[in-house]
């Protein structure tokens, strides 16, 4: 019976949980109490042994008889009866859609190979998905496997057929002595070469080229030049020592005693057999004054031009001068597409009486960084102005301005004479009469993005600077009674970061609402980062929050700086690093719009 046992019909159940000590009689009775319990348990345990042996039994059974029934029914997967054709279609869009492919099993193309036989055939037959590749040198690869490399590389462009190429090829700077562990008998241009040589055969259907090597290296690719590109019609080429953050000056600039790695173009060879060329990105790279305009090209075919430099403010090398710029743009009368980093030198011979207007009828988007050589320099408003004003694109419909030194533009520039931007993209320090005025020229405007570098305030201090955007200009952005006819009334993106710490910001809380419940129908984001907490009024942030839930895409949100603890327990048994002060990395950049420690959203 179940009540046996119960321990609450024990004879001992008065003592149990307690410290009691049994006597030697009750040991006596406790072993002859147990007797019964203990021979039932036994009894038990081989029953359930028993009863677990035919389970484990059924349960192989039951695996067996489901992977029968798995197996056959895997034969009429509709994934079977899809044609080949169809399969590799599929297969295409697994392919990366914003790169070349890498040797990687984990992606495709080469993940598609390890599935099953029916698949890799296909794979294997698929010529669209080999015709792009990305191609990685590291600097102490050994001489065994750069050949296998060079190998995998004839085999995996061969089974592209006869389509276009798309060829990325990195090289990692050697920085240092190579590892004692190495067993190397080429050197390292050498193994390169051996690469380039692989490409050579392939060079005829090359469509799309991207070289990331150091400049000094770019020479191996001569032997590339003997061929012909006729099918190139975008060629991108960078600097990969600038790319790591190491770089050797080319010695002096611009002024007529360059070296001689700075006073030839290492990839102009390749340019030669490029007939069809139509886009073309030359970054971090150091070319002398005037010397992009010795490049030859067919600059009349280029519709997207990308003269880059790097994120630092002394990467001057790698821009160009204004009149150089212009003297370029007067060969691209077909540009859709411009990127350039425009150096403002001391002394330069600008005369902007000289200056024509340069016509781009198709450009349609331009992104301008300006460097400025020396901090003092009293040309540099009239050739910045000069750029804005001897430019027509009467398309243009994306505009973006940074400038990576303390200059500020409103004492450069009131207002912008492009009447048909979309887009509006700015980073840089400016007066806030100078972005009323901007915003004041663009009615079609439906995206602002500005980076709040701030304007002096005339404060002594390095640090003087307060907020640009103020709520005059989100008053001048609100539609209201009084304001019938707000600025850019076609606004539908607005995102603005502020990296002014520590400093006075000028936009209150109730502005901001009063702007987002007025454009709320049209608005589909609005994007705000500060570098502190605002303090803005709790009621004015409970009713942002509710027009979010109502389909808002919509953040309002601080910089998460480290907490600096005061009472740690292992305080002195480690030193503690140096406090690091607030800062945003690459204050000028468009694409940052959070500080390096994260953020705290509010909204």
């Amino acid at each position: 019976m179940v009540s046996s046992w119960d321990l609450m019909y024990s004879p001992f159940a008065s003592v149990m949980g307690i410290n009691h000590v049994p006597s030697m009689d009750e040991k006596l009775r406790l072993k002859a109490l147990l007797a019964v319990p203990r021979t039932e348990l036994n009894r038990l345990e081989m029953e359930i042994a028993h009863t677990q042996s035919v389970l484990d039994g059924l349960l192989r059974q039951k695996e067996k008889i489901q992977s029968y029934i798995e197996a056959h029914q895997a034969l009429m997967s509709p994934i079977r009866q899809i044609p080949s054709e169809t399969l590799a279609d599929i297969f295409v869009w697994c392919l990366p859609a914003d790169r070349n492919a890498v040797r990687s099993l984990k992606e495709a193309p080469l993940l598609l190979t390890t599935i099953c036989r029916n698949w890799r055939q296909v794979a294997l037959d698929t010529p669209r998905l080999w015709n792009s590749l990305h191609i990685f040198l590291p600097p102490y690869l050994s001489d065994i496997a750069v050949s296998k490399r060079a190998i995998g590389v004839k085999t995996w462009l061969q089974r592209s057929g006869s389509l276009p190429l798309s060829i990325s090829f990195h090289v990692k700077p050697q920085f240092s002595a190579p590892p004692t562990t190495t067993t190397t008998t080429m050197d390292f241009s050498n193994r390169l070469k051996l690469l380039i040589r692989t490409l050579v055969p392939f060079g005829h259907r090359f469509g799309n080229l991207f070289l990331s090597l150091p400049s000094t290296e770019l020479g191996a690719f001569d032997v590339l030049s003997m061929c012909q590109f006729p099918m190139l019609q975008s060629f991108r080429v960078r600097d990969a020592n600038v790319f790591y953050g190491f770089f050797y000056p080319p010695g002096p600039w611009n002024d007529g005693t360059s070296s001689e790695n700075a006073s030839r173009v290492p990839f102009a060879p390749l340019l030669n057999q490029m007939p069809a060329l139509k886009r073309l990105e030359v970054a971090e790279i150091s070319i002398r004054d005037g010397g992009h305009l010795t490049l030859p090209l067919n600059w009349g075919l280029l519709t997207d031009l990308n003269l880059q430099g790097g994120d630092s403010t002394t990467d001057y090398c790698h821009a160009v001068r204004v009149t150089e710029a212009f003297d370029i743009l007067r060969k691209t009368s077909n540009l859709q597409n411009l990127q350039i980093s425009i150096v403002l030198m001391p002394d330069h011979p600008f005369d902007s009486t000289s200056l024509g207007m340069i016509h781009l009828p198709q450009l349609g988007s331009l992104r301008i960084k300006f460097m400025r050589f020396q901090p003092d320099d009293r040309s540099i408003p009239a050739q910045v102005s000069s750029v804005f004003q001897y430019i027509s694109p009467p398309s243009l419909k994306l505009l973006s301005v940074s400038w990576t030194n303390p200059f500020p533009m409103g004492s450069t520039l009131n207002e912008i004479p492009f009447p048909t931007l979309e887009t509006l993209e700015i980073a840089m320090e400016m007066t806030p009469e100078a972005l009323t005025g901007w915003l004041s020229c663009v009615p079609e405007l439906t995206s602002f993005k500005f980076e709040d570098l701030g304007c002096p305030s005339g404060a002594e201090s390095l640090f003087a600077f307060t907020s640009t955007f103020r709520d005059s200009h989100l008053l001048a952005l609100t539609p209201s009674h009084d304001n019938p006819s707000p600025l850019c009334p076609k606004l539908t993106t607005f995102r603005m970061s502020n990296h002014l710490f520590p400093t006075e910001t000028r936009i209150s809380s109730s502005a901001l609402l009063g702007f987002v419940q007025a454009r709320a129908p049209a608005l589909k984001t609005f994007d705000l980062f500060f570098d502190r907490d605002q303090s803005f009024a709790e009621n004015d942030l409970i009713e942002l929050r509710k027009l979010k839930k109502n389909g808002l895409q919509m953040r309002l949100h601080y910089a998460k700086y480290p907490l600096h603890e005061e009472d740690l327990p292992s305080d002195g048994l480690h030193p503690r690093p140096d406090h690091q002060p607030p800062f945003i990395a690459k204050r000028n950049q468009m694409s940052d719009m959070e500080g390096v420690f994260g953020t705290d959203r509010v909204v």
